[in-house]
């Protein structure tokens, strides 16, 4: 078995042996834009390269007290600007996170339906499981292709907002229907960059839908 499947079942396990609420989502819907970072100015790539990216997440989490992620993503990007070159790529990532939960009791009693809106932050890390690469343009560097594990770590923050309608436990037993925003802002560059003057960071929104139990 490879490191990265005992790690993957590890991350898995300890999600499910905390006395807390589970939820599974995945995402339907995703928003990516790449942002350059100087000393003088901040500003979005132009022109943006094209992702499709999915996330699967599941979640341990304990209302109005903390939360722990193990997370993946299906990546593919087009036009994505690495080295002065410009790349297809294609990802798989596995990672984890571990944030403050607060709940927000929302009730509708005309209609006798509860409502718990969750905001939920903290630190996250990822790295990529596989990474291909198509160069389409620019200039070629071979070190883009070969980076080490160093430069495949993704670190910054997440911030969840998650809205998860409660009366379905009274009908699949003790199941949540939930709706909600993944948000992933990095400190970490996205690709490989050797340009100690600018920093490049793929801000991600996703749009899930999931259920808790």
């Amino acid at each position: 078995m490879s490191k990265k499947t005992i790690f993957l079942f590890l991350g898995l396990s300890l999600a499910a042996s905390l006395s807390a609420d589970l939820g599974l989502s995945v995402s339907f819907l995703s928003s990516e834009h790449l942002t350059v970072f100087t000393n003088q100015d901040i500003w979005n790539k132009e022109p943006q390269p094209s992702f499709r990216d999915t996330l699967l997440v599941l979640s341990s989490f304990q209302p109005n007290r903390q939360e722990f992620l193990v997370f993946g993503n299906i990546i593919s990007g087009k036009g994505v600007p690495i080295e002065n070159g410009l790349w297809d790529t294609k990802k798989t990532t596995l990672g984890m996170g571990f944030g403050k939960v607060l709940t927000v009791p929302v009730s509708l009693p005309k209609y006798a339906i509860a409502f718990a809106l969750d905001f939920s932050a903290g630190p996250f890390f990822y790295f990529f499981l596989s990474n291909r690469y198509t160069h389409i343009g620019g200039k070629y560097k071979p070190e883009v292709e070969d980076a080490s594990i160093l430069n495949r770590v993704q670190y910054g923050l997440y911030a969840t907002a998650r809205l998860r309608l409660q009366d379905l436990k009274k009908y699949l037993r003790s199941v949540d229907a939930s709706l909600g925003l993944h948000f992933f802002m990095p400190f970490s560059n996205h690709e490989l960059n050797n340009d100690a003057k600018a920093r490049y960071h793929l801000f991600k929104t996703f749009l899930c839908a999931g259920v808790s139990f």
